[in-house]
């Protein structure tokens, strides 16, 4: 009878340690500890007497990494914003030995040679027109090339493409076969004829943009060139030319939204700084949670046919640039808001005595050209305006 006593004893004893360490206290819990310990408060950027700010800019970035290439144009006369998309692509050849031999002792012809791009993405008319001049490059580039390089690449002014072929999954086009003939001989010697690819300028006449599926490590319906070679009097073969760089050169000022809004808009590339002055906090509290809530302006928003929708909010280190610190949080969309946890960004803040406010920027700023309008810190409606809510506990003064 003894033995079982302090065999209930100990089990309550451990029951009663267990439930005090619990991460999580009930509700009981925290009524207990915020009445005899410590109070629970909320500073919210909607009720709270704070400053806050927002602007949006263009911040020229590399878009070789996308997973499309962007072609063509438009011009939103509602925000100010006419937008040109070039590109830029190269193709290589994996060229048995027997064809390089030909090659090299000049019994090889091209008879014809196209190109086939498939088409994921359009922005924002699918019922527009879309026309393009191919030209050949003569200056080398790579995947680190912008808009702002533009001016320096050397091509052509001539036009080299002919037959285009439009249908609803892809685009097609022939290309000059002494150029094709150059590409191969560049595959066998380096010397012998220079490959620097193609550019694809978009004529005044398109008013739509079009994303065809890049060059990436899971693409599997990149551009692909397509061979026609003959060796006269022996045979005619048909070979493949292989993607192996591509890259979208976007065009487009900063749009000119209504007064109260921002805005963040991938490919141009827009971004929105956003600063809030949280000096009010009292001294010596702990954040227990910090959420960020961005109301979507979806009458000012301009999308294409497919887009990421969410956005991504990066802690900035310093006060007079645009450099980021860490890993970026998510602002997922939900009942026409963006919201995520930035409780990491907002202690950081207060144990730094820093606060240079955050970076603002789409879910995927590489790929389309999407414009997301968010409501801005000078809106009309408060309650609209960036929010940022922050539960934090504080000790009871007694």
């Amino acid at each position: 009878m003894k033995f079982k006593y302090i065999l209930f004893l100990l089990l309550l004893s451990t029951s009663v340690l267990f439930f005090s360490c619990t991460d999580e206290p009930s509700s009981l819990g925290i009524t207990q500890i915020e009445s005899d310990l410590i109070l629970v408060k909320t500073f919210d950027s909607i009720t709270d007497t704070i400053s806050q700010n927002s602007t949006y800019f263009k911040r020229v970035i590399p878009l070789g990494n996308s997973d499309w290439v962007l072609v063509g144009r438009y011009n939103n006369q509602l925000f100010d914003q006419d937008i040109k998309s070039s590109a830029l692509l190269k193709f290589v050849f994996g060229l048995p030995d027997s064809i390089k031999t030909e090659i090299t002792d000049g019994n090889i012809i091209v008879n014809d040679a196209w190109i086939k791009l498939r088409n994921r993405y359009i922005y924002v008319d699918t019922l527009a027109s879309l026309d393009f001049t191919v030209h050949k490059v003569n200056s080398n580039w790579t995947t680190a090339f912008t808009i702002d390089s533009l001016p320096n690449l050397d091509y052509d002014i001539s036009d080299i493409s002919s037959n285009f072929t439009i249908d609803d999954t892809s685009y097609s086009f022939h290309l000059d076969n002494s150029l094709i003939f150059d590409w191969m001989k560049n595959s066998v010697s380096r010397d012998s004829a220079d490959n620097f690819g193609i550019y694809l300028d978009p004529t005044t006449s398109s008013n739509k943009v079009v994303g065809f599926e890049a060059f990436t490590l899971l693409s599997s319906q990149a551009a692909k060139l397509t061979v026609i070679i003959e060796k006269p009097g022996a045979y005619v073969d048909t070979i493949s030319g292989f993607i192996s760089a591509d890259i979208s050169l976007v065009d487009g000022p900063v749009p000119t939204l209504p007064a109260g809004i921002i805005g963040v808009q991938s490919g141009v590339t827009i971004k929105s700084r956003l600063t809030f002055d949280i000096s009010a906090l009292p001294l010596g509290i702990v954040v227990n949670k910090a959420e960020l809530i961005l109301t979507s302006d979806t009458t000012n928003s301009v999308k294409g046919s497919r887009y990421t929708n969410n956005l991504l909010a990066f802690y900035l280190r310093y006060a007079d640039s645009l450099n980021t610190e860490g890993s970026p949080v998510t602002l997922n969309y939900s009942d026409g808001k963006y919201s995520g946890d930035i409780t990491s960004f907002v202690r950081t803040w207060l144990s730094r005595n820093q606060n240079y406010g955050l970076l603002i920027q789409p879910g995927n700023q590489l790929s389309g050209l999407d414009l997301f309008a968010l409501k801005g810190s000078d809106n009309s409606e408060i309650t609209n305006r960036p929010r940022l809510r922050i539960t934090y506990t504080i000790k009871k003064i007694l």
